[in-house]
């Protein structure tokens, strides 16, 4: 996306209502100053606004770039997904280290990750399952290190959650394999050991299969005018929860028979 797509993009949002200026501005210093924003007097009403402010903060920190990963997931399948843009400074190839002291650190997540091998284009017909599917070129393990950009997080509405990319700090791609298919993700197992602590869980996703976000997340993208590219990454959710990390901790993240990511917290 060019600079000037991306200003197009901005105006299209403020002329449609409903963006919240000072949302934008509180969430654009946050990430510069590392300081977390104090957003108790300023409401975003709805998902939809949401999307509305993370566009703007994205183009705002980000002129001319276009998301390289996304991470998409919910509580379970009764519930509309949400989604959010990782930049491409914010995927991270495992091994990887991260400084936890401009993060208002919350934890990592093991996950499982799809890398698409051709473009997804946006359009009005939705790609079929196949269509996504044969797109798909590998599911690899990942690490989400989660973070927050807002001062009271435990207090903060939803909406103001997602407009702050859904608590993503970044995004570490680890190893993985290409017969996704073959795999039964009820069965698949992970282990996820932090500092030395091990958590294991099984066939825990609460989609089931986490295939089933891929279509979501392209008309959810289709609907923004936006794609999906070769070499994207699609995270899609925690299978053990956010788990709590201190620096100085080396994180692991395994999934048998598809690969392992690492992450040590400095």
């Amino acid at each position: 996306m060019s600079a000037e797509e991306s200003a197009k993009r901005l105006v299209r949002a403020y002329r449609r209502g409903r963006l919240s200026e000072e949302a934008v501005r509180l969430l654009v210093e946050a990430h510069g100053s590392g300081r977390p924003a104090q957003v108790g007097g300023v409401t975003l009403k709805s998902d939809r606004e949401a999307y509305r402010v993370q566009d703007a903060v994205f183009s705002r920190l980000w002129p001319g770039a276009r998301a390289a990963a996304w991470k998409a997931g919910g509580p379970s399948d009764k519930v509309e997904p949400t989604a959010a843009p990782i930049p491409p400074e914010r995927l991270l190839a495992s091994p990887a280290s991260i400084a936890a002291k401009r993060l208002n650190l919350l934890g990592v997540e093991a996950e499982i990750a799809f890398r698409l091998r051709r473009d997804l284009p946006p359009r009005a017909r939705p790609y079929s399952e196949q269509t996504l599917a044969d797109a798909i070129g590998e599911v690899l393990v990942a690490i989400e290190v989660c973070a927050t950009r807002l001062a009271d997080w435990k207090e903060s509405s939803s909406p103001w959650k997602l407009a702050d990319f859904q608590n993503n700090g970044a995004l570490v791609a680890g190893s993985g394999i290409a017969d996704w298919r073959s795999i039964d993700f009820g069965e698949l197992e992970a282990r996820f050991s932090i500092g030395g602590a091990v958590r294991k869980a099984k066939g825990a996703h609460p989609f089931g299969n986490p295939f089933r976000l891929i279509p979501w997340l392209s008309r959810h993208c289709a609907k923004r005018g936006l794609g999906l590219h070769a070499g994207d990454v699609v995270t899609t959710g925690a299978w053990t929860g956010l788990e709590t990390v201190r620096p100085g901790d080396e994180v692991i993240a395994r999934f048998a028979d598809i690969g392992e990511a690492k992450v040590r917290i400095i």
